[in-house]
């Protein structure tokens, strides 16, 4: 072997050598790709996805799906190769992984906050989608968790609603602060509770705030949560996370418990965060959505009006459809049912 051929096969070698480390180094980045649809109008092992207890349901010969987006797991590594695909793939996207992930966050507090995230996003759905029915939804103080180590621990419990607080009717999440922060520190003081439906009287005594010095306190936290008689129940599976289901989720709810069947024969798709009064925000991964959406044969594609912008330039063979409430997207389905108004309803271009 001659010197140059020697030459020349270890700059090979050493050339094969550094692209594989390369290849096989991690880089700070997730990459998003479609997820599995899931049928929200079927069942999961036997079991309705969404059934409904205290209010006639309909069956409906439509679909209604839920899109995800498969993500990078916070604990897995991911390569150069993987970032350059997934950045010129049109169904892909790259994103830095401390954008996706908190950098002081674990692997089980993630999975916590994205269950925590899907359980709030179900209540509003249902929520909203009793309201767009005509059914009585109550707005009220609900608890949203409790610290272990405060006054209320294993006397209030997370999901129950705060009526009132010593006699005294609390409709707000301000009432309860203000009538707790008017005791002294350690006095006692008693919540009227709802919790499965019955109401009764919880007393403990106030603590001192951790944070604020001479400040009582009763040791959680409330958000304004939704009450109403009927009782709704999702059946999803529970490594499902995150808040973007919440559009879609309303939708399938709505059309099981009214007559007028809105989907038709259609497949209907989609995505959007949604709160108890019907209002759907912005959430990620669009275009992996859709993508999801196309493979599952959907008609129709539902995205938040504030989600347009990530669909620009992208062309596909399932109808966008962009909305700010349920109610538009309900609206949108009966002006689609009938071909003398079904191009007054708006997409995205």
């Amino acid at each position: 072997m001659t010197k140059q051929t020697w030459t020349a096969a270890v700059s090979a070698l050493l050339f094969v050598v550094a692209a594989a480390i390369v290849a096989m180094t991690p880089v700070p980045f997730v990459t998003y790709s479609a997820g599995a649809t899931h049928e929200l109008l079927g069942e999961v092992d036997g079991q309705p996805v969404i059934s409904v207890e205290g209010l006639d349901t309909y069956e409906s010969v439509g679909r209604v799906l839920m899109t995800t987006v498969s993500i990078t797991r916070s604990d897995a590594p991911v390569s150069l190769p993987e970032v350059l695909y997934a950045h010129w793939a049109p169904d892909r996207e790259v994103y830095p992984r401390d954008y996706v992930y908190p950098p002081s966050s674990g692997v089980a507090e993630i999975s916590a906050r994205e269950a925590q995230q899907m359980a709030t996003s179900q209540a509003d759905a249902a929520a909203a989608a009793l309201r767009a029915a005509g059914i009585a939804v109550e707005q009220v103080p609900m608890v949203q968790s409790v610290a272990s180590t405060g006054p209320a621990n294993e006397k209030i419990f997370p999901g129950d609603f705060v009526l009132a607080v010593d006699g005294v009717p609390t409709p707000t999440v301000a009432d309860v602060r203000e009538a707790v922060e008017s005791r002294a520190i350690g006095e006692s003081i008693t919540f009227m509770v709802r919790r499965d439906r019955e109401e009764r009287a919880v007393t403990f005594d106030t603590a001192s705030s951790k944070t604020q010095d001479g400040l009582p306190v009763w040791g959680g936290n409330l958000v304004m949560g939704y009450s109403y008689a009927p009782r709704v129940h999702i059946n999803l599976d529970p490594g499902l996370g995150g808040p973007s289901a919440g559009l879609m989720l309303a939708l399938a709810v709505f059309e099981s418990i009214t007559p007028d069947d809105v989907s038709g024969e259609r497949v209907l798709a989609g995505t959007g965060a949604i709160d108890g009064a019907g209002t759907v925000s912005q959430v990620g991964g669009i275009r992996e959505k859709l993508a999801g959406a196309e493979r599952a044969g959907a008609d129709i594609f539902f995205v938040p009006d504030s989600n347009c912008s990530d669909l620009a330039g992208v062309e596909s063979s399932v109808r966008i459809v962009s909305v700010g409430t349920l109610e538009d997207a309900i609206a949108s389905l009966d002006l689609l049912n009938d071909p003398a108004t079904e191009q007054l309803v708006r997409g995205c271009a």
